[in-house]
């Protein structure tokens, strides 16, 4: 490899308001340095800000794979996708994931260069972590990995509300994630409104109206009054999910310990509603749904929602990582099971 390729794929982002669009480019120099380029010469559309960048092998080839799969939400003649810098990440991701040849770079603080194999999941995740810049944050997540046996899927980040890892599985998901406001951990169990495999969600919201079976669940569990629930409604645009004042179905989340079989009827009622009736509940619906802007403004939007469960759990980490994630696994393993049956 001469290193004449070498070079960063980036995701810019609107930085001065809430826009579902974003920036992708790449770059052999730093994507800062690029970015203040972009705003100084920009014809004054958006203010930009680096949301992501990833240091590869070949960021020109991986420049053009991303922009020829991306076509369908890029803006005519220009590098501006109708996305928001989060899900362009993932997506970006995945594109990276289904190919052998790109691989990742990670820089030292030497500057020195290394190849890493995108399949080998220590090193990715490390890599992951590493751009949060948090070693003690890296060590957990990569054993949460390292336990389940899987690669992980990133999700968030740093500079934002939270960051972490799932299974990566398609429907029901173990996942772990990192609130840095609150400085805090949390482990468990997730199921969005995707459709997935014939929308394992709204089999289980069906099921749990016909026969309700999570409140007996909990007379297996240890510690219950420690593990928590929320329905979330997403709202949808394009692949994005703006953050919306009816996120919570149910009006908060719960905890397990305090839950009564009325309210559960409710919310799930409630979730139900935010799937497609006509549809055999195996779509999502359309709301009025309030947006909530980064400057404090809002905006009524009749918008697709899904339904979206999370169960989980506060993970305090003693001396022994392992010792305790494997003991929120559980912990947790009876909803894991239950939620998996269902849907």
């Amino acid at each position: 490899m001469t290193g004449e390729t070498n070079g960063y794929v980036y995701i810019l982002e609107v930085s001065d308001i809430d826009l579902p669009v974003c920036k992708i480019g790449m770059t052999t120099r730093d994507p800062t340095s690029r970015c203040d380029e972009i705003n100084k010469s920009s014809t004054g559309d958006f203010i930009w800000a680096v949301s992501h960048s990833i240091f590869v092998s070949d960021c020109k080839k991986l420049e053009r794979l991303i922009h020829d799969k991306l076509s369908p939400l890029r803006q005519k003649r220009r590098e501006f996708f109708n996305l928001r810098a989060d899900d362009a990440y993932k997506a970006v991701m995945s594109i990276f994931e289904s190919q052998d040849e790109i691989k990742i770079i990670i820089e030292s603080e030497s500057k020195s260069l290394s190849i890493i194999n995108p399949d080998h999941k220590v090193k990715n995740n490390q890599r992951y972590l590493s751009r949060h810049g948090s070693a003690e944050y890296a060590e957990i997540l990569q054993s949460f990995c390292e336990i389940l046996g899987v690669k992980g899927r990133a999700f968030g980040q740093l500079n934002k509300p939270f960051f972490g890892m799932s299974d990566g599985n398609e429907g029901v998901q173990w996942n772990i994630s990192v609130c840095t406001q609150k400085n805090n951990i949390r482990m468990g169990v997730n199921l969005e409104g995707k459709k997935y495999k014939d929308w394992p969600i709204a089999k289980l919201i069906k099921s749990e109206l016909a026969a309700p079976g999570l409140l007996s669940i909990m007379q297996e569990l240890d510690s219950k009054d420690e593990i928590s629930m929320a329905f979330y409604r997403d709202a949808w645009q394009v692949t994005s999910r703006p953050e919306i004042r009816e996120k919570y179905i149910g009006g908060r989340e719960f905890n397990l310990n305090e839950l009564t079989h009325g309210e559960w009827k409710r919310i799930l009622n409630e979730a139900l509603n935010c799937l497609d009736k006509e549809r055999d509940y195996k779509r999502r619906n359309m709301q009025d749904v309030t947006i909530v802007n980064k400057n404090g403004s809002v905006l009524v939007r009749t918008m697709p929602v899904s339904p979206h469960l999370t169960i989980w759990s506060p993970l305090i980490i003693n001396d022994n990582i392992d010792g305790s994630i494997r003991n929120k696994f559980n912990q947790l393993i009876h909803i894991h099971r239950w939620m998996m049956q269902l849907s």
